[in-house]
């Protein structure tokens, strides 16, 4: 039995006793900061205390838990009335699965968040789910580290596939985060699939550790265990601020950076469904979005911490200009300042990255360390090199496969077992070419 089946079990089975327990219930990545002070200012909106509920875990392990639990529901209540935060690809799933709503938000808020951000849908067609904040993805990097290894700052995705790094990254798993998730495919849009793929093979080498939890990535690089990794903007410049610019660095990677959306959604039967349409409302209303920007402490900001995020609302950030320092994200992406992305081809590849990036560099992480070792310590002997660059497949193949892989769980597992033992195999002959 799965962790995630237990987990939806345990849920399940106290839905009825919790919902009289509690006011509202939350499935969220978003760490204790962010909780807290939309449930603070919830509350305060509202005008009376709330018990809220949070459940927190990667985006990637949610949409877990609702997949158990959906064999025992079968198209009823999850017994949670809101999913807030993640990536937009693990929303998309939740609403082709059924998982989620409208949250009936009024036009009148809906109004002040613009249909796309650089090439990127703000919401669903269907308002299923849509953007709560806006995400950037790039590199936070430990500079004292660096310098104490004699190693160069960062500016490229490429860099941190440099063999120099070896030991030296760390990376999440992207069956398990969705957020991360974003990063990778970046990459793969940036350099093509060819190229895309093989420098995801080598920041994945370069790994000492693969994470469950984007959140993690930035703790494991302020500790100096690792000294750099892809990160979500929000999340490196809150440990930036709290370790000091001289020892933390957070860059946008030349020319493959991106901002999408953060979701919010409300589930299948919620079973505080009014509550629900008022939090999403709250959240997504000019009130809401300025606890993403503002100081602590401001008039209609968060009372304790900073939360770093870009609102979705850019009217939010004109009335904030003279107190905030970050600039209009809008205003930014016309000027050229974000990659536009590929939303389409994003989506229908969605489930391949993340189960190739598992199948064959998360499960084999050992196998495929000691291949890029022998490969570095071998001084890159072009047989070698030319079979480590060898795709999987080509990326019309991918598309192809993606559909049988979201066709099925005994078609994806069959894939799965497949690339398991085909990238056992290269690894294999690229260390005996290496040495």
């Amino acid at each position: 039995m799965t962790t995630a089946w237990v987990l939806a079990l345990a849920f399940w089975s106290t839905a009825t006793a919790r919902a009289e327990q509690y006011d509202l219930e939350i499935l969220t990545p978003h760490n204790e900061h962010i909780q807290r002070e939309f449930e603070l200012a919830f509350s305060k909106h509202v005008g009376k205390p709330l018990k809220i509920r949070w459940v927190k875990q990667g985006t990637g392990q949610l949409l877990k838990v609702l997949e158990a639990q959906e064999r025992s529901v079968k198209g009823g209540s999850f017994g949670f009335d809101v999913f807030f935060g993640g990536g937009v690809p693990d929303h998309d799933t939740a609403a082709e699965r059924g998982y989620l709503e409208p949250a009936g938000v009024p036009d009148d808020i809906l109004k002040g968040i613009p249909e796309k951000i650089a090439g990127v849908g703000n919401f669903d067609p269907k308002h299923r789910w849509i953007g709560a904040a806006l995400s950037s993805y790039g590199v936070l990097m430990n500079l004292r580290g660096l310098a104490q290894q004699k190693l160069p700052e960062l500016k490229t995705w490429e860099d941190l596939g440099d063999p120099r790094m070896f030991s030296w990254v760390v990376i999440a798993d992207p069956r398990k985060s969705s957020s991360v998730r974003v990063s990778y495919e970046l990459i793969l849009q940036q350099y093509g699939w060819e190229k895309g793929w093989t420098l995801l093979m080598q920041i994945a080498a370069n790994s000492r550790l693969i994470a469950d939890a984007s959140s993690a990535i930035p703790n494991e690089v302020a500790t100096g265990n690792v000294l750099a990794g892809p990160c979500i903007d929000f999340y490196a410049y809150a440990r930036v601020a709290q370790a000091g610019k001289d020892v933390l660095l957070y860059v946008n990677p030349v020319g493959g950076s991106a901002i999408t959306p953060d979701p919010i959604s409300m589930l299948r039967q919620p079973p505080h469904r009014e509550m629900a349409q008022k939090f999403i409302t709250f959240v997504l209303s000019p009130a809401g979005q300025s606890l993403w920007v503002l100081a602590p402490g401001e008039p209609g900001g968060p009372q304790e911490n900073a939360l770093f995020r870009l609102p979705v609302r850019p009217d939010v950030c004109e009335q904030h200009a003279d107190k905030i320092s970050i600039k209009n994200p809008y205003k930014e992406a016309e000027a050229g300042a974000f990659r536009t992305v590929d939303d389409n081809l994003q989506r229908s590849r969605n489930l391949l990255v993340s189960e190739l990036m598992g199948a064959a560099l998360v499960d084999l992480h050992g196998e495929l360390k000691d291949a890029w070792k022998a490969l570095i310590d071998g001084g890159m002997k072009p047989a070698a090199l030319e079979e480590w660059k060898k795709p999987p497949f080509s990326e019309r193949e991918g598309l192809e496969i993606a559909k049988k892989l979201e066709a099925g769980e005994r078609e994806a597992r069959l894939i799965t077992r497949n690339w398991t033992r085909e990238f056992k195999a290269k690894y294999q002959r690229v260390k005996e070419l290496g040495k």
